[in-house]
C-alpha cells in the first residue's frame, strides 16, 4: 500500500494537480503501550495554501500521508490540520481517515481507521522545523475488534 501511495503522489505532482507547501518525514514507535510494539516511518504532504476557515474560528489545511511499520502494517490517510501559535514554537492538531493494512502487525478490526494527532513543532529556520508528535489510530467502534494503537515519533518538516 505504501508503494501505491508514493506512486500516486508522484503522479499528482507530475500532473501539477497538487502542490505541497511542506513535507514532513517522521519516525518513531508504533503501538508503544502494547505487545505489538514496532518502529514506524512515514511521510505527510501539507497543503497549507489550500486552507479554509471553519466558522471564523479555525483555519484548516488538508493533509495527506502514509506510514509503514517494521511489521509491515501500513496506512494511507487524508484529513485536516490546524496550527495554534505561529511563532517559533507551535502546536499542530490533525484528524484523518484512512485505509489500514495490518501486514504482520496488529489487527485493528477493519480497513477503515481514524487517526487523531497532536504535534509540537519548533522552527529552526525559515523553511525547516523539527518536532515531536503522537497519534492514536482506531476504527471508532465500527468493528467489534477495536484495540487501537498509540504511537509517538520525531518529525522533520521542510517548507517550499
Amino acid at each position: 500500500m505504501f508503494k501505491v501511495f508514493i506512486l500516486s503522489i508522484g503522479l499528482l505532482f507530475n500532473l501539477n494537480l497538487v502542490n505541497a507547501n511542506s513535507i514532513t518525514i517522521f519516525g518513531g514507535t508504533y503501538d508503544y503501550d502494547d505487545d505489538n510494539t514496532s518502529n514506524l516511518f512515514g511521510l505527510n504532504y501539507h497543503l497549507e495554501d489550500n486552507n479554509f476557515n471553519l466558522f471564523d474560528i479555525l483555519d484548516l489545511n488538508p493533509v495527506i500521508g502514509a506510514f509503514v511499520t517494521g511489521k509491515s502494517a501500513s496506512i494511507l490517510y487524508s484529513g485536516f490540520e490546524t496550527n495554534i501559535g505561529q511563532d517559533k514554537l507551535y502546536l499542530n492538531l490533525s484528524s484523518s481517515a484512512g485505509l489500514y493494512d495490518n501486514g504482520d502487525g496488529k489487527d485493528l478490526g477493519n480497513m477503515l481507521q481514524f487517526k487523531s494527532e497532536v504535534n509540537v513543532f519548533f522552527k529552526i529556520s525559515k523553511s525547516s522545523e523539527v518536532g515531536f508528535g503522537s497519534h492514536h489510530i482506531s476504527n471508532a467502534g465500527l468493528s467489534s475488534v477495536n484495540p487501537g494503537t498509540n504511537n509517538y515519533y520525531l518529525i522533520f518538516k521542510r517548507g517550499f
